[in-house]
């Protein structure tokens, strides 16, 4: 077998560096284009899972390519090929149809990067939290987190030994010995030290040594005795946490149009991965509804459709009846998110049930409402209205715009409001409704 030496090894480090920078650059493809990311219907409709394949464009994988680059250089194929002519066959993505010749445009080029699911939410939320949340007295839950030394005492197993407070306790003891012997016999202090540790730390025969002149001891040692030793003691470690209650709700009626939900869903979807990675504390329950409401699992809420006409104010009385049962508000955090197309059969009824869920002094209540540019049907903007414009004649709203769509805040109540009306807005109504955590 042969063996290859050489004194610089440099250039086995070039691979590493090469796949290192490769990462950092879909990384950072990743973070610049995270809104067309999340928006992608491939990981809101996949199985549950924690990791998705995304396409990461702007980026080429590169190939090697042998032969001669010198010179003209003829095509591939049958036929003359020219210098510089272009050979792609791919088309870019969603042109053409099925069975039939694409574009004439070059498409473009695009890799695909498989990411974890808590990655992307890093990058969403980054210093994000849920907003005003309070410490509820009343139901804080006892969190353990571990074990911990934080208890000292005289008593323990030599492997617990706590090794600075043990060397605390005997330098304070032969510093005061020190004192006693100098005191005693006129000596210096750097004789009375040498006098303890002749006499291995005992008092009586360090002042012996002195006064009968028999100091020998020129180690510097330090003399530990019984009494300095001191021991950790392991406790259980507790984290008392306020436990908080998020109530998602959204409209499945049969104005809610299949790209309608899919809006819907998106924004769901990432509100609850972030909730369940970032609290453990956290209860999410589900409420959907056409003209009654009524409560699904997190997968039929993700999943199932419905069909018929629309009454708001069914879920927000459901999520009320909720509050008052099972989550009261001197015990627990409640936050609110309910999502519609804004058409509703009698908004002065749901008017009316928000106005009771807001008196409750809940944490927060976030209406995003799913409005497509290109919607051109009655449900929502035509014939019924919308429910957002109603509720903005009911309360006063701080209005910004972000990426385009409108968004609305009023802190006295803790009421939020936004428009959703394509996949870009998903982010920004998230981070609408989570706010910056204090630094």
């Amino acid at each position: 077998m042969a063996i290859i030496e050489h004194d610089d090894w440099d250039l086995s480090e070039k691979g590493k560096k090469d796949a290192e920078r490769h990462h950092e650059k879909i990384d950072d493809a990743i973070r610049k284009n995270v809104k067309d990311v999340i928006a992608e219907e491939s990981i809101i409709t996949k199985k549950r899972g924690r990791k998705v394949r995304i396409p990461v464009r702007g980026l080429k994988d590169y190939k090697f390519i042998h032969g001669n680059n010198e010179g003209d250089v003829g095509g591939v194929g049958q036929g003359d090929g020219k210098a510089g002519d272009v050979i792609d066959s791919k088309q870019k993505q969603g042109q053409g149809e099925p069975g039939k010749p694409g574009e004439k445009d070059k498409g473009s080029d695009y890799i695909e990067a498989e990411v974890d699911i808590d990655y992307l939410i890093e990058i969403m939320f980054q210093n994000l939290g849920l907003p005003w949340i309070d410490e509820k007295t009343k139901n804080m839950k006892l969190v353990p987190k571990g074990w911990k030394f934080e208890t000292i005492s005289k008593k323990g197993i030599r492997p617990r030994i706590h090794k600075k407070r043990t060397m605390m306790e005997a330098i304070k003891r032969m510093v005061a010995y020190a004192y006693e012997i100098e005191t005693q016999t006129g000596c210096s202090n750097e004789d009375a030290n040498r006098s303890l540790r002749q006499s291995a730390g005992d008092l009586n025969e360090a002042i012996a040594i002195i006064k009968q002149k028999r100091l020998t001891e020129t180690d510097s040692s330090i003399i530990f005795n019984d009494d300095d030793l001191r021991f950790k003691q392991i406790e259980p470690d507790i984290e008392i946490q306020s436990q908080a209650v998020v109530i998602c709700m959204m409209d499945v009626s049969g104005s809610m149009t299949t790209d309608k939900k899919y809006l819907a869903r998106s924004m769901l979807f990432w509100l609850v991965e972030f909730l369940k990675k970032m609290y453990d504390n956290v209860d999410i329950k589900f409420i959907v509804h056409t003209t009654e409401a009524w409560f699904v699992d997190e997968d039929t809420f993700f999943h199932k459709g419905e069909d018929g006409g629309t009454q708001c104010h069914t879920a927000i009385d459901k999520a009320n009846h909720l509050i008052d049962t099972e989550y009261p508000v001197d015990s627990w955090n409640v936050y609110c998110v309910y999502i519609s197309d804004g058409e509703d059969w009698d908004t002065k009824k749901t008017i009316s049930s928000i106005d009771i869920m807001l008196k409750k002094n809940i944490n927060m209540l976030s209406y995003v409402e799913i409005k497509p540019t290109e919607d051109n049907t009655l449900g929502g903007f035509g014939g019924w209205g919308s429910l957002l414009n109603d509720i903005k004649k009911h309360w006063d709203f701080k209005h910004t715009k972000n990426a385009g769509t409108d968004f609305y805040k009023n802190e006295k109540y803790r009421f939020l409001l936004g428009i959703i009306q394509n996949g870009d807005h998903v982010l920004p109504a998230l981070q609408h409704m989570l706010f910056e955590k204090a630094k």
